[in-house]
Order: C-alpha cells, then sequence, then structure tokens
C-alpha cells in the first residue's frame, strides 16, 4: 500500500500520547489527528503506535565471517523488522582488512540498492567497531586484526575505509592521543570511543577534536577511577562531558542499576537526548544462534549458564597464545530492540534504586516517552536527522506499532506492525 491509515490507535507524538489516526501517503506521514482517513485502513486498536526502532550498533557474525554478501544482509533485515526495527547499522569487528573492506562494499550495495526498507529494517550502512580501539581492551575483538590508532598503517586503513562510502558512526580508542579522531571527524565520520582505558582528560581532548559519543558504556574494558587524577576515567569523563552514551539494557552488560544511575543522571542534567539504547547483538537471525561453541577468528565463544547472553571463553593474543579472559567477559548480547525497549518501560514504571540514585516509578506515560526517545529519538539526534525518530506531519514513515500488555514494572510488549518508509509489515501477536 503506497498510502493508508493506522486508525484507532494511541499515539505517541512530540506532544504527549494521543489517540489519534496516522495517515501515511508517498513514505512519510502526512497527518496525525482524529478522524484522517487516506487510502486503505489498518486497524490499530489497542495497540501503541511509536517510533520505529533505531539500532545503530548491531552486529552479523556469520556475515562478517562467511558470507558478507548482499543476499546475507537482506535475511537481517527480514528478521530485523520482526522486532520494530525501522533502521539498522550494520557494526563490524576487528577483521583482516580486505575482508572487511569487501564487506563494507557490499553494505554500501544493498545500502543503495532498491530492496533496501523492501524486505525489512533500512541498513543506513556500517559502523566500524573493532578495527582502531585497544588490544589489551578487546574483549570479543580478535586481537590480530586490530589497528591501534597511533599505529603507522591506521590513517591508510581509515582512508580505505572511506572509501567504501558505507561508515558513518566509528569506533576510535583515544588513549593513544586524539588525530585520528580529528581526521575521521574532518571526514564526516561520526566518532565514538570505546574498548579503550582513556582518562577523562584524555576523552575532553578527544571531544574537543569531535568525539560524539561513548562506545556501549560500562561494557567491555573501560578505564575508571574514583581517584582525581586526570578528572578519572573513560567513565567519569562519559558522565562529565556533552556525548551521547550507547547502552546495551539486556541486563547482563550492564548492571540494570548503573543504567538506572546512567539514565537518572543524565536527565538531572539536562541530558536526556544522550542515552542511546543499543542491541550489540551478533545473531540477529534467531534461529542462527549456535548452542555449542562458535568462533570469531581466534576468539571463542558460547553461550552462558544460564543460555540469556554470549561469552567468550577463550581467545588468542597478539603473540599467538591461548588465553583465558576474566570471568564475565562477552560476547555481544541476545537482545532485540523490542525488548530493550519492553527492559526500559519496566524498569521506568517501578521504584527503583540505583547504586547512587533512587528514584519513584514514572507514570506509564512519561516511560513509554522515554523508552521512545532511548530506543529511536536520540540515535536520531546523534547523526542531526530531524526527519526520522518521531511522529510527525512531514516526517518519514518509521513507525512501530506495539500490544503492550501487563501492569507497570512487568509490561510484556510484542511487535503487531512495523512500517519502514511507509512499507507495511505486520506481525501475529495472538
Amino acid at each position: 500500500m503506497s498510502s493508508f491509515t493506522l486508525r484507532g490507535g494511541l499515539v505517541l507524538t512530540p506532544r504527549g500520547l494521543i489517540r489519534a489516526d496516522v495517515a501515511i501517503e508517498g513514505g512519510r506521514i502526512s497527518k496525525v489527528c482524529e478522524g484522517v482517513r487516506v487510502g486503505e485502513t489498518v486497524d490499530c486498536s489497542g495497540l501503541f503506535i511509536v517510533p520505529g526502532f533505531r539500532d545503530q550498533h548491531i552486529h552479523d557474525l556469520i556475515g562478517s565471517l562467511s558470507d558478507t554478501s548482499v543476499d546475507r544482509l537482506s535475511k537481517v533485515a527480514t528478521a530485523l523488522v520482526r522486532h520494530g526495527v525501522t533502521s539498522a547499522r550494520i557494526a563490524t569487528i576487528a577483521m583482516p582488512r580486505d575482508k572487511l573492506l569487501s564487506y563494507l562494499r557490499n553494505i554500501r550495495s544493498y545500502v543503495s540498492s532498491i530492496r533496501n526498507s523492501m524486505e525489512g529494517a533500512r541498513i543506513e550502512g556500517a559502523h566500524i567497531e573493532g578495527t582502531f580501539i585497544r588490544a589489551e581492551c578487546g574483549g570479543a575483538q580478535p586481537r590480530e586484526y586490530i589497528v591501534e590508532p597511533w599505529e603507522e598503517d591506521a590513517v591508510e586503513t581509515l582512508d580505505y575505509i572511506l572509501e567504501t562510502k558505507a561508515a558513518k558512526l566509528i569506533n576510535i580508542a583515544v588513549d593513544f592521543g586524539s588525530d585520528l579522531v580529528e581526521y575521521a571527524s574532518s571526514k564526516g565520520l561520526i566518532v565514538g570511543c570505546g574498548h579503550s582505558k582513556a582518562s577523562a582528560k584524555q576523552l575532553q581532548e578527544a571531544w574537543r577534536k569531535g568525539l560524539k559519543y561513548i562506545v556501549h558504556i560500562t561494557n567491555g574494558a573501560m578505564g575508571q577511577s574514583f581517584k582525581p587524577f586526570d578528572g578519572g576515567g573513560t567513565y567519569e569523563g562519559a558522565l562529565t562531558l556533552p556525548l551521547s552514551l550507547e547502552i546495551i539494557v539486556d541486563g547482563y552488560h550492564v548492571d540494570m542499576r548503573y543504567v538506572s544511575d546512567i539514565i537518572e543522571r543524565c536527565i538531572q542534567k539536562g541530558r536526556a537526548g544522550d542515552v542511546i539504547a543499543i542491541t550489540d547483538g551478533v545473531f540477529p537471525i534467531e534461529e542462527e544462534v549456535p548452542e555449542g561453541e562458535f568462533e570469531a577468528f581466534s576468539v571463542i565463544g558460547c553461550r552462558s549458564e544460564d543460555g540469556g547472553v554470549l561469552v567468550v571463553k577463550r581467545y588468542m593474543d597478539r603473540n599467538g597464545g591461548w588465553r583465558y579472559p576474566p570471568p564475565g567477559t562477552l560476547f555481544g548480547s541476545l537482545l532485540t530492540m523490542d525488548k530493550a525497549f519492553e527492559n526500559l518501560l519496566n524498569l521506568f514504571t517501578r521504584d527503583f534504586s540505583g547504586f547512587m540514585i533512587d528514584r519513584s516509578a514514572r507514570t506509564f506515560e512519561e516511560a513509554l516517552s522515554l523508552a521512545s526517545k532511548i530506543t529511536s529519538t536520540n540515535q536520531a539526534r546523534l547523526e542531526g536527522l530531524d526527519s526520522v525518530g518521531m511522529i510527525a506531519d512531514n516526517r518519514v514513515a518509521d513507525i512501530a506499532v506495539l500490544s503492550i500488555k501487563g501492569k507497570a514494572g512487568v509490561y510484556r510488549v510484542k511487535v503487531a506492525k512495523t512500517i519502514v518508509g511507509g512499507k507495511l509489515f505486520e506481525f501475529d501477536v495472538s
């Protein structure tokens, strides 16, 4: 359907939750109000209409390792749309340069193809995560393919990446100075810092040279200190500088008490727009999650004992020796964006004690609005986009239609429909 109307739902708009109909024409929202009628009618009675989820940090391990093809990206897009994801950036791991560049070129081909957004979530390019990090803080990243930002071939590698025209977000550790951050920023990339032990002082210098966000805050090795030297570590710097903060809200990567503290501090400081929920998933197609061990070049992973997350079992260091990581070293998540939204909605609708900040439950509408900002609007804000991330007249029709059942603190969220640039996908929520 090129034109249709979402009728009978509760719509989350910039002015709050309202009962309205949403008219969609030519891939955009033409009108949000009661009684509007355009094209066919899509019944949304009893459902909640919110901005489509934007996942700026989602891996595809199988795609990275064995199938970098355009067809593979199609399968990923089809899987993501079932979770209300309207746009995604495919995150890369540390990998051989030629393989990385091939992967990026295929991502670019899919992004510019007519198939993009017609088959599922819109793939908006790549997020370069594992290449320019600190090897000591590698986590699940293969050490042999890390190019630390101070190394001679770092700029050359970045130039090759830029030639593919696939990347928009890039992770650069700033422990060794900020020259590469400044260079990447000058080329139009949005630069983040993760897998790092940078001090707050180093982070501040990088911010002056163009750093915009923190890659999965508190996850992976992150320098932090309760001492005043150099302003503290990366964690302290992230909380005091005007940087966007990626955060994985699966309850494994970050203790939910830290999640709450980080969000509440940002709100207190007028920085509610800086918190960005990501999945950091590595198997976007649920049926492909291995039951036993799996590998990413020289890193071996497996499910955790309770099956809820993936962990690193062993890895090879840069000298070719096998190492066993500290307990709790994670290998990406099994989180989906609809589950991230559900987790946030439940966190906000109950009284909660963080490590440092206690707060009372929010109303359902307040919680819904805040969860939506963190899963959609704030991602668009980081990229300077005002045509997505909200439901309003003349915006791109990127929408998730949700069934929300239950009560405060224990809501169950299911995706009934996803609209990607005006293309409607419907799912069974019975």
